[in-house]
């Protein structure tokens, strides 16, 4: 449901943003912001990294190869620990749905 806020565009109402109005338009834009204006007025938002978390543990589960520890690190701003709890964390729920099937 569009509340057809491009009308905000057409006024300077840069200057009445505060709080995380203002850190949303200042990191993704008034087009970002009007938009979660229009579809979510008056709603609170708390964005958990868990499922950004999980998806590093994903990816690494995909893509390590034993020798890119490093190159993943850096390429999903993680610590070398974590791809290898990662692939840790792998190998133990392969044994433990083998050891079930059992």
């Amino acid at each position: 449901m569009s509340n057809g806020l491009d009308w905000l565009k057409d006024i300077d109402f840069y200057g009445l943003l505060d709080g995380d109005a203002a850190l949303i338009a200042d990191s993704c834009g008034v087009d970002i912001l009007i938009k979660l204006l229009e579809e979510l007025p008056s709603i609170t938002l708390y964005l958990s990294t868990k499922p950004l978390t999980e998806a590093r543990k994903r990816y690494i589960q995909k893509y390590y190869d034993g020798r890119n520890t490093k190159q993943l690190a850096r390429l999903l701003n993680c610590s070398e620990r974590f791809i290898f709890e990662a692939v840790a964390g792998q190998r133990k729920g392969i044994r433990d749905e083998g050891s079930t099937n059992a």
